[in-house]
């Protein structure tokens, strides 16, 4: 599928710390029970899951797919005040999205790395309507700490020639910055003011009152999320998985990777449609 086969709509969610009005686009395809897809920082709904075969896969399941690009990302607002990027902000519009798309239907949801966070605080608030929860790319070296380290923001910020007298960025938050860099939707001052206002901690111990099925998947070589079975084990009823050769940058594409979410939602996706 092409992202001109998946319609494309704007939602309006609400103002902005400084004022005026902040809007989501998202994608939208398919029909049945609903299912909410939430890209990872820097990226896109349409890098992470339509060029990577996700909404394929999920229309093909006979599912209602919708993949917002996350306020900063996309298509969607982009403030350069850190405080419009704050976890709370970000669920807002999702709550705002499932409303809008969805009333007060159950939905499955799945998020990764970033998205991931969002999904964690979405489950959260809308304990009881989400159905089942599928979140990758998150482990127990990232799952803790909201947004990235201090020197990926510094990183984004920095022209591409580097003045003697400032601070060396590191190698890899180099790298980082070169990888957004190449994405034409990102602005580098808006994902880092992005960084800046995501910066947080989260508190796992509340993920007890998810009550539902949750799936942490992350691949064996991904460095930067680390182990999910920790994490799965803050779920009331949480499993861990890891997918062999997937790292963090090659998951969503990795086809055992996405057939193991599948699985995932659809084990509950008739349950979803016969109850509305």
């Amino acid at each position: 599928m092409s992202a001109d086969r998946a319609t494309r709509h704007v939602l309006e969610v609400g103002p902005l710390a400084a004022g005026g009005g902040a809007h989501v686009s998202f994608l939208r395809a398919g029909q049945g029970a609903p299912v909410l897809l939430l890209h990872g920082f820097a990226s896109d709904a349409n890098e992470d899951w339509v060029e990577t075969g996700w909404f394929d896969a999920l229309v093909a399941a006979g599912l209602d797919v919708v993949a917002p690009d996350l306020r900063g990302h996309g298509r969607s607002i982009k403030s350069r005040d850190p405080a419009d990027y704050r976890l709370d902000a970000f669920t807002s519009d999702v709550i705002a999205l499932c409303h809008d798309c969805w009333g007060t239907r159950s939905f499955s949801l799945v998020g990764y790395s970033m998205g991931a966070h969002v999904a964690m605080s979405v489950a959260l608030a809308l304990t009881g309507y989400v159905a089942n929860l599928v979140l990758g790319g998150m482990g127990d070296r990232i799952a803790a700490t909201v947004g990235l380290a201090p020197e990926f923001a510094d990183a984004l910020d920095e022209a591409e020639e580097v003045s003697g007298d400032r601070p060396q960025i590191p190698s890899y938050a180099v790298r980082f910055r070169q990888h957004a860099a190449s994405r034409p939707f990102n602005d580098l001052s808006v994902l880092a003011a992005c960084l800046r206002g995501q910066s947080g901690t989260f508190d796992l111990d509340r993920l007890a009152a998810v009550t539902a099925p949750t799936l942490v998947m992350v691949g064996d070589q991904d460095k930067l999320a680390g182990a999910p079975y920790p994490v799965a084990a803050f779920f009331a009823a949480g499993v861990g998985q890891t997918v062999p050769g997937a790292n963090h940058a090659s998951a969503l594409a990795d086809r055992t990777f996405r057939e193991r979410a599948l699985a995932h939602i659809v084990r509950d996706a008739a349950a979803i449609t016969t109850s509305e």
